[in-house]
């Protein structure tokens, strides 16, 4: 018997908004004369845009960020701001960069945005450079945009509001294929394999292992068409390092008297609550026997292909639900 399966999904949190001080400038702003609260010499700033190597709309996004401030100078900042958006301002105060990766800011090497904390006059005597990923969906490039000019307005990570200001936030990607979408839905097409035989008995477990070979195998060989040429599988000797994992249980694994499933686990990058990539799949059996181990196998290590079990012509003709007992015992491989 077989059960259903599982899915699991993460949504990605990167570690975002990151700010740094600002770098060497005069200590002083020749013919400064503004608001002492204020670190640029008017409240009026230019804020150009560079669209980077992508052919997006930043400029909305630009514009609905700048437009948060501006309603709530009085309540965060202790001065009054103003934004033109002009994106291709040459000698602009601001300037936001959309860029495919971000290196390291200040202490962060996994930044979505960056900027620098903008506290005196001196530090806005050039243009200021703020630094977002080009990859980030509409919302979450709104707020990554929110948070790094929060900072070049002089706020820090512990300053109101601190639901945006505070250094890590859950970001979506832009929409993706989804992993069942995907001809090869892992990031490597070479899948680490952990078998846990702890449980079979010991006269059993060449039989086991020769069986997993067969249904790992016969995935190498493209089965039947259903799989990329180049996957591969490589044995690992712990599960934290494996993309699947096999074990084997003296109970009943799976919560309705079934002796085998299957559980796919991976990331939601775009926030649509389906998995865009595979990042494991765990294959549990009870009570199977040994001659039809292989079988088991490779019907739940489908999963990990974008296999839906109600899809029955979807999978080889041998791993398909229906086939019998006698023929999950033989060698279907073959």
């Amino acid at each position: 018997m077989m059960a259903g399966i599982a899915r699991a999904l993460a949504v990605v949190c990167l570690v975002v908004l990151a700010g740094c001080a600002g770098g060497a400038l005069p200590d002083e702003l020749a013919g400064y004369a503004g608001d002492p609260d204020n670190p640029y010499p008017d409240d009026e700033l230019t804020v150009a845009v560079d669209p980077g190597e992508t052919d997006r709309a930043f400029d909305p996004l630009v514009r609905e960020a700048l437009s948060y401030w501006e309603r709530n100078d009085e309540r965060y900042l202790d001065f009054e701001v103003n934004f033109t958006l002009a994106p291709n301002a040459t000698d602009p105060d601001l300037r936001v960069t959309f860029q495919r990766s971000l290196d390291r800011c200040g202490e962060v090497e996994t930044a979505a945005g960056c900027a620098p904390r903008i506290t005196s006059p001196p530090q806005a005597a050039d243009t200021v450079d703020v630094r977002i990923l080009d990859d980030l969906s509409n919302e979450s490039t709104v707020q990554v945009l929110k948070h790094e000019l929060g900072h070049t307005l002089g706020l820090d990570h512990s300053d109101e509001p601190t639901q945006l200001m505070r250094s890590r936030a859950s970001l979506t990607m832009l929409p993706e294929p989804n992993a069942s979408e995907r001809t090869l839905p892992w990031a490597d097409p070479t899948l680490a394999v952990f078998a846990d035989l702890d449980a079979v008995p010991a006269d059993e477990r060449a039989a086991v292992r020769e069986q997993i070979d067969h249904a790992l195998d016969y995935y190498d060989r493209g089965a039947a068409g259903r799989v990329p040429d180049n996957v591969s599988f490589e044995r690992v000797s712990s599960f934290e390092n494996a993309d699947v994992v096999i074990y084997f249980q003296d109970g009943p694994p799976c919560g309705d008297g079934s002796g085998s499933c299957g559980s796919v686990y991976g990331t939601d990058p775009d926030g649509d609550s389906a998995i865009e990539r595979y990042t494991r799949v765990d294959i549990a059996l009870s009570d199977v026997d040994t001659d039809a181990t292989g079988w088991h196998v490779a019907r739940h290590l489908a999963l990990g292909f974008g296999f839906e079990p109600g899809d029955g012509a979807a999978y080889p003709p041998p791993l398909r639900a229906s086939t019998s007992d006698e023929e999950r015992r033989s060698d279907w491989w073959e």
